[in-house]
This record gives C-alpha cells, structure tokens and sequence, in this order.
C-alpha cells in the first residue's frame, strides 16, 4: 500500500476528535443540515461498502484524487477493522450527529466536518473532509471508528435480521 498525505482513510476504534475543544470559526459556515446530509451520506457509502464487500462504488462515489490514491483494495485493507468489528453504520439514520467541528477552506472548495453519533453501545465516530468537484461535494477525507458509551446515550431498536 502506498503512503499518502491526502487524500486520507483511517478506520480506527477510537477518535481523539472526541477530546478537542470547539474553537471559534473564521471561516464560512456550513448550514447544519447540509452539513448532516453529507455525513450520513458518506457514511452509508461505507457501510454499503462493508455490507457487499465492494469498495469500488464507495471508491468511485469519491473525489477524483481520493479515487486515484485509493485502489477498491486499499479500502478494503484500510476498513477491514470497521468491518471485523461489525460496526453498522446504518442507525446513523435515525440519531442527530453532534458535530464537533465544522470548517471551510478559505476557497470554500473544501469541507471538514468531525464528530460522533450518540448511541448505545458504541457511538459513531467520524472525520470528514468534502472538496466540490464540478458543482458536487465528494468524499476526499474519510475516518471512521467507535467508541464505548459510558453515559446514558440513544438507544436504537433494530428489527432482527430474517434469513
């Protein structure tokens, strides 16, 4: 696998993002719900990804130099802990994110947005980042983990999977 600066994938247990403090923004702001849509849209393209084993199409939703740094078997390699962990991104749905950071570069071509969904067992870590390729907001930073709930979180019923 090669090394790379950018664009970047971490599938990690954990995020240290949880432990940074909110700053003041300088920089133009994303409109909350904008800002949830493209969450949970990049985070399904994960899990979908997971799910059938095909990390092309997750590959392929993303920006182009996310594309060309990243082959469907680095993505493989790289969430192969997510997927061992069998960490279902789908209640991501249903809960509101607590979005610990949201920023824009100056040129507004990029977009990062980092922080966690509130759930029980284990929340739902993220690390965003979005560069706008021909008039659309593409995958071009991608972390991904989970962390233990120790407080009183949101609980999410799921239906038993049928055979």
């Amino acid at each position: 696998m090669r090394n790379r600066a950018t664009p970047w994938l971490l599938a990690t247990a954990f995020a240290a993002v949880l432990t940074l403090p909110a700053t003041a923004q300088q920089t133009p702001q994303i409109e909350e719900s904008f800002a949830v849509a493209l969450i949970r849209d990049a985070l399904l393209a994960v899990n979908q990804a997971n799910w059938t084993g095909n990390y092309t199409t997750l590959r392929d939703y993303a920006s182009t130099s996310f594309h060309d740094a990243n082959t469907a078997t680095d993505l493989a390699i790289l969430l192969q802990r997510v997927r061992s962990e069998a960490l279902d991104l789908l209640p991501v749905l249903s809960v509101a994110p607590v979005i610990q950071r949201s920023d824009v570069s100056l040129d507004q071509r990029i977009i990062r947005l980092s922080g966690y969904f509130p759930l029980d067992p284990r929340s739902i870590t993220f690390d965003l980042e979005f560069v706008n390729e021909n008039a659309r907001w593409l995958i071009y930073g991608l972390s991904v983990g989970a962390f233990e709930t120790s407080a009183p979180q949101v609980t999410v019923d799921t239906p038993p999977a049928s055979d």
